[in-house]
């Protein structure tokens, strides 16, 4: 019986199944609110804190994803997933939208995904895992 571990992933094998995780769950997030601003049980005044809580929980979505995965530094992954997702919903942002990027906003996004990937990390990283086969001895 052979057990499964992570010690020769790439660092894309962890990052980018993380980030897409995070990603996932930003833009779910973001279409809920949407729906919610639409039919007027969000005001428009709350858009704004509403998009960094949605942004905050992807990347710590991401960062717990990555911190479960990584084999070791898991700090240093739960922030490079968060950092991905935030650069992705950049470029994602700035292809789709024919205004200019402001970079007092873009830096208050970073810093929100940076605490909030630290923190996913934080909780991946403390989680126990279950022992499967403590029953069996070597």
């Amino acid at each position: 019986m052979t057990r499964k571990n992570n010690e020769g992933q790439s660092p894309i094998g962890t990052l980018l199944p993380a980030a897409a995780g995070g990603l996932l769950i930003t833009l779910l997030l973001m279409l809920a609110g949407a729906v919610l601003v639409r039919q007027g049980t969000l005001g428009e005044g709350v858009i704004a804190p509403c998009a960094f809580v949605f942004l905050g929980l992807g990347c710590a979505a991401a960062g717990f994803f990555a911190a479960k995965r990584a084999p070791g530094g898991k700090f240093v992954w739960a922030v490079g997933a968060g950092t991905l997702v935030f650069l992705l919903l950049l470029a994602a942002g700035a292809a789709l939208l024919d205004q200019p990027v402001q970079i007092v906003r873009a830096a208050v996004s970073l810093l929100c995904a940076l605490a909030a990937s630290a923190l996913g990390g934080f909780a991946g990283a403390n989680m126990r895992k279950k022992k499967r086969y403590h029953h069996l001895k070597k």
